[in-house]
């Protein structure tokens, strides 16, 4: 009898010893239910929803059209508040008419290239047309970066989410190296643009607590 006590205390230690399952990352049906959070309060539910196999972390809207997120970046968020503020980020170039207006900022380098092509001959207007026509797929600006930052922020105030989510995933990404500039990174972040985060936020919820880098 002791020796069957003994066996089943020590199977006891080895359970209570052993390490618990780690959490789980944000599953796909997180992510497009945290999509639908934002979708929602801006209109934009028949947006459709892609997740992307790839594992550059990003996140970016397509003409207006889709959103889409990288399985990469769900790989590093931690909290449903930092995915939430990222769609809200994407949402807000979107709502802010970013797409139109890189357009239009295109078509004017392009009209402007055209007749610089005519006063200088040569292959300049050709090159600098190319330039201008490609600007729209090659990232926001980084004025419309910090709109739809500022966007991201007011929206998940507004609708009672943690915006200390959008300075906590900045601040992951800010230490990716290898990240690619696309979509949610297309301008890597910096200290004045965590700065400027993390005043907004104070802005609108003067006591938030934010984590240590």
């Amino acid at each position: 009898m002791k020796i069957v006590k003994a066996v089943l205390v020590a199977m006891a230690l080895v359970i209570i010893a052993a390490p618990l399952p780690s959490e789980a990352l944000i599953s796909h049906a997180e992510a497009k239910r945290i999509w639908n959070k934002v979708a929602e309060p801006t209109a934009l539910t028949a947006l459709p929803f892609y997740i992307k196999d790839e594992k550059t972390p990003n996140a970016w809207v397509t003409n207006g059209e889709s959103v889409t997120v990288t399985t990469g970046l769900l790989d590093i968020l931690d909290t449903e508040a930092e995915l939430y503020v990222v769609f809200a980020h994407e949402a807000g170039h979107v709502k802010l008419n970013h797409l139109h207006k890189s357009a239009s900022r295109s078509a004017g380098l392009s009209i402007a290239a055209a007749v610089l092509g005519q006063l200088l001959g040569g292959n300049i207007a050709g090159t600098a047309v190319n330039v201008g026509a490609n600007l729209v797929n090659s990232g926001w600006s980084r004025e419309q970066e910090i709109e739809a930052d500022d966007y991201s922020v007011e929206l998940a105030v507004k609708m009672g989410e943690d915006p200390v989510g959008m300075y906590s995933a900045i601040s992951k990404l800010a230490k990716i190296n290898n990240t690619q500039p696309s979509g949610f990174n297309s301008h890597p972040p910096d200290d004045r643009r965590l700065t400027h985060i993390k005043n907004k936020i104070l802005e609108l919820k003067p006591h938030a607590k934010f984590p240590e880098n």
